[in-house]
Formats: structure tokens, C-alpha cells, sequence
């Protein structure tokens, strides 16, 4: 369930905000992920990315509701 949902965001380009279990929001595009992190590319700046554990990772919620569809995993 999980890697289809970073599937679809990763090769739409879609732009995300991701929240942290310490309360911070970031936003950007990720553009790879393995078991254990996800790389964010900042929507801003092309050229910043960063490297987020899954662990520190509370929710990822598409910045567009266009962005996801529902769909029932």
C-alpha cells in the first residue's frame, strides 16, 4: 500500500507537504524512496533535496486534491 502510494507521487511530480512526528511541516516533491527514507525535493529550490527517515515521518498529504484519487487498498 505504501509503495503504491509513493509511486504514484513520485512519477506525477506531485507536490506534497509532509509532516514530521515532531510537528514540522515541509513541502516539496519526492523524488525516491527506499524501505527506510524518502528524498524531498523542494518545490522552491530544484537543486535542495532531503534525505527523511520513514520513521520521522507522521503523514504525506498531496498539496492538490486533483494530485490523488481515491481509491480503496
Amino acid at each position: 500500500m505504501q509503495d503504491t502510494f509513493l509511486d504514484e507521487l513520485t512519477q506525477a511530480k506531485s507536490p506534497v507537504f509532509c509532516f514530521l512526528v515532531n510537528g514540522i511541516k515541509l513541502e516539496g516533491s519526492i523524488v525516491g524512496y527506499d524501505q527506510f527514507s524518502i528524498m524531498l525535493a523542494s518545490n522552491r529550490d530544484g537543486a535542495t533535496s532531503q534525505l527523511i527517515m520513514k520513521s520521522a515521518i507522521s503523514t504525506i498529504v498531496p498539496k492538490t486534491a486533483s494530485t490523488a484519487t481515491a481509491k480503496s487498498y
